[in-house]
């Protein structure tokens, strides 16, 4: 299974534990008393059936699914009681995913043994992988109550039980790696529990020893990686992707060639360390490992389902290169193959499309991807929506309009500083300096360390000229963090203002030096 489908919430098997030793005695003593059900017929079954049965096992252990089944087959046609012929074939089914056609061959297996616990558990994997959780809740239950020791068997368990139930998966999972200590996805799985009770550094610990026990599967690797994402560690889950995508192996026909889900988080993970870093270099090699990895899927195939997502990472990747018109492109191709499918980036790829087009200088253009946008999946919940609305009414003059639309923006996120901040910059533009101070001083109540809002308010003071009221804001704006020369002149003429040129001066000379800075450091 899974580790995409094993996620689903899943609470049926939390009364597992009630089983106890009562019903082990019981079973002990029935088996020592009654001779094993399958004794006389297996002493009367013909001996081309055994021998097909061991080929198909050989056969099977050599990963030749296909020529086993044939093998069981051939078994079967000589003894149709033959359980472990049954179970070997749906086995081998399941390793070629046709989970139905096993789950059935399973059925069969037990409608001849009621006991045979390996098909409970085969049938209950198989049903998992078909979404079919009462079933497998149930065929595990049976196993269990039969098999309460059998390590396969408690890893499933704690497989499903991951999401529902983190302390009761982990209690699963130890016990069946107390038995067996090669349980790769056992780790794993483990590991995802401690991350849902914030234990990351047991969490790591499992998945670094998942990813030992078995270097070839890439879910381990997969699952090393979602356990540094949670914690926002995006280069050693970077480097546990990379290690995903060199391990990943077609299992069948149809699958893709280049394991999907792994660029496209590695695209993910690089495209949040580029909006995070401040080092404009690291930051713009984030954003092209992006765009190779987009095209390394779009490479592959444009039609596969996977290529409008290629296409939106590609696209927000130029946007942030600030090459705007090939942005436009890369984003124009996602919402085509989005629309009309079940896809969660399409109302945010014509909400960037639209900042793409603002950039260009077609506001008309940009609103209109903005309204879409609004329209579109959850949008009209998104405040950033509206504060860009705003903006291609504000550089087109409608200040009115521009003051409505960051109002929207507002009421769906009343601490969105930004928003607050233009809505102050538009009444400026009006000159109505009161209602400017209003929105900006709602801007410094939303982020009270940024010295650009004190800027803001006692600029709106200076053109009342009202310059006490404006010193004393610019005085707060020259005490946060990074001051700029720019706060150091208006400071300057709102002193002179007041009728103390010497200070204005001092403050004068503080501007200068101030751009000295900058410029010795290339800001």
């Amino acid at each position: 299974m899974t580790y995409v489908k094993h996620l689903a919430v899943f609470a049926l098997l939390l009364g597992f534990s009630a089983y106890g030793t009562a019903t082990s005695r019981a079973q002990d003593a029935t088996t020592a008393e009654t001779p094993a059900a399958g004794d006389e017929l297996a002493a009367m079954r013909p001996k081309d059936a055994i021998a097909a049965l061991d080929e198909g096992r050989k056969l099977a252990a050599e990963k030749n699914y296909k020529e086993a089944v044939a093998a069981f087959n051939r078994a079967i046609s000589l003894d149709e009681t033959y359980v472990e012929a049954l179970i070997g074939k749906a086995d081998a089914l399941r390793e070629l995913k046709d989970y139905q056609a096993a789950s059935n061959v399973y059925t069969q297996a037990l409608n001849i043994d009621v006991n045979a616990v390996p098909a409970y558990i085969g049938r209950g994997e198989a049903a998992l992988e078909l979404g079919q959780m009462d079933i497998a809740s149930t065929d595990f239950s049976m196993a269990l109550q039969m098999d309460p020791n059998n390590a396969r068997l408690l890893s499933d368990v704690g497989h499903i039980m991951v999401n529902s139930d983190p302390v009761g998966a982990i209690q699963r999972l130890d016990d069946a790696l107390a038995i067996n200590d090669q349980d790769a996805r056992a780790y794993r799985d483990r590991g995802m529990a401690h991350v849902l009770l914030g234990e990351y550094e047991k969490a790591e610990a499992d998945v670094r020893r998942s990813v030992e026990v078995d270097p070839t599967d890439h879910e381990n690797f997969m699952v090393e990686a979602n356990v540094y994402l949670m914690q926002n560690k995006y280069d050693p889950a970077i480097e546990a992707l990379t290690n995903a995508i060199n391990a990943y192996q077609p299992e069948r026909p149809g699958d893709p060639v280049k394991y999907v889900t792994g660029y496209l988080s590695r695209a993910g993970a690089n495209l949040r360390i580029a909006e995070q870093e401040k080092d404009s270099e690291k930051a713009q090699t984030a954003l092209q490992a992006v765009i190779a990895d987009a095209d390394a899927l779009l490479a592959v195939s444009e039609e596969r389902p996977e290529s409008g997502s290629a296409y939106f990472y590609k696209g927000r990747a130029l946007r942030m290169l600030q090459r705007y018109s090939d942005a436009v492109a890369a984003l124009t191709q996602a919402i085509e193959k989005g629309a009309g499918q079940d896809v969660n980036y399409l109302a945010d790829a014509i909400y960037f499309r639209g900042i793409c087009w603002y950039y260009l200088g077609e506001a008309e253009l940009a609103r209109g991807d903005f309204e879409q946008a609004s329209s579109t999946g959850g949008g009209y919940q998104d405040p950033r929506i509206y504060l860009w609305i705003g903006y291609t009414h504000h550089v087109q003059g409608d200040f009115r309009e521009a003051i409505n639309s960051y109002n929207e923006a507002i009421a769906k996120a009343p601490n969105l500083a930004l928003a607050h901040v233009n809505k102050g910059r538009a009444y400026m533009d009006l000159n109505e300096y009161r209602r400017a101070i209003e929105s900006f001083n709602n801007a410094v109540r939303a982020e009270p360390t940024v010295g650009e809002h004190y800027y803001n308010v006692g600029f709106a003071y200076l053109k009342l000229r009202e310059y006490k009221k404006a010193s004393d804001f610019l005085n707060l704006a020259l005490q946060q963090e990074n001051p700029q020369p720019k706060m150091y002149r208006l400071m300057a003429t709102a002193l002179r203002g007041l009728g103390r040129d010497q200070l204005a001066g001092q403050y004068e000379e503080q501007a200068r030096q101030a751009e000295a800075r900058q410029q010795a450091s290339g800001g």
